[in-house]
């Protein structure tokens, strides 16, 4: 199973840099349940989050983890990876 990649920040963040290979679903569309790709994948997917700093990325991960995911791990800012 390949792991997916997530930038929660916004889609202008998103824009100006990014991990190759990452989707980008913020934050603020995670806390709405508005998951995009994530809808179509088992719960159980490898999922990597990050953000700027690393804030935003846990409080997806926590939020992911109360929809039931059970492999997501925040990696930290964009910087740390």
């Amino acid at each position: 199973m390949s792991v997916l990649f997530v930038d929660v920040r916004t889609k202008e963040e998103y824009e100006a840099r990014h991990m190759t290979g990452s989707v980008n679903i913020s934050v603020e569309d995670i806390v709405t349940s508005d998951l995009g790709i994530l809808e179509t994948l088992a719960k159980n997917t490898p999922i990597r989050l990050y953000c700027r700093s690393g804030a935003r990325s846990e409080r997806a991960k926590e939020i992911l983890l109360s929809y039931g995911f059970t492999d997501v791990v925040n990696i930290g800012g964009l910087e740390d990876i």
